[in-house]
């Protein structure tokens, strides 16, 4: 005679260890196989993905502040950034607009970012820029970026250069074929970090 009971805990034991198999897959770090090490993974919604990275730039910490926190820097850097306006700033945070421009089949993306300097006890120098997606009202004209949160640690290295840790998450569309989240995490960080190298 079947026991039921027992059956049941089986399946019960079997979904649950697909799931954690399906999750941990999911979680699981990529490497993107570029120039710089860099590293992706896609979060378990399927649209929310993660890139961390470290380099290392030929400018001194206090440079380093200035390029990511001064807007008129932005489009000289940050992947496809075709405009950059601060709208706020006083000497450890502000706001800037980023509008970036898209492939030819999708509009061009909007964002507002916070950006926050912190000085840390050890002499290194904390960056977070976080999204504000309903800063001003949206229209129809680009695509609002909704979900992003970048964090850049500074390193002192010697006195021409400065080591960056470099961790991001953001929102993007969901399930994106594979040569499409290489554009998207692997190839723009790279060209973002050879831009910033190039300075």
């Amino acid at each position: 005679m079947l026991n039921y009971r027992l059956l049941l805990k089986h399946i019960i034991a079997i979904v649950t260890m697909f799931v954690s198999f399906c999750a941990n897959a999911q979680n699981e770090w990529h490497d993107c196989k570029c120039d710089t090490p860099i590293y992706y993974r896609v979060c378990e919604s399927g649209k929310d993905y993660q890139v961390k990275c470290k380099f290392t730039i030929n400018a001194p910490i206090e440079k380093c502040i200035d390029i990511f926190c001064n807007a008129a820097n932005h489009t000289k850097w940050i992947y496809n950034c075709i405009e950059s306006k601060t709208l706020e700033k006083d000497s450890a945070s502000g706001i800037f607009r980023n509008i970036i421009e898209a492939p030819f089949f999708m509009k061009d993306r909007e964002v507002f970012v916070e950006y926050k300097v912190v000085r840390n006890s050890d002499g290194s120098v904390t960056i977070t820029h976080t999204c504000l997606p309903d800063y001003r009202p949206r229209t129809d004209k680009y695509e609002r970026i909704t979900r992003l949160k970048s964090t850049y640690i500074f390193t002192y290295k010697d006195k021409n250069s400065t080591e960056i840790d470099y961790f991001t998450e953001t929102g993007g569309p969901a399930n994106l074929p594979d040569f499409l989240l290489y554009l998207f995490l692997c190839k723009s960080t790279q060209q973002t970090i050879s831009n910033l190298q190039k300075m």
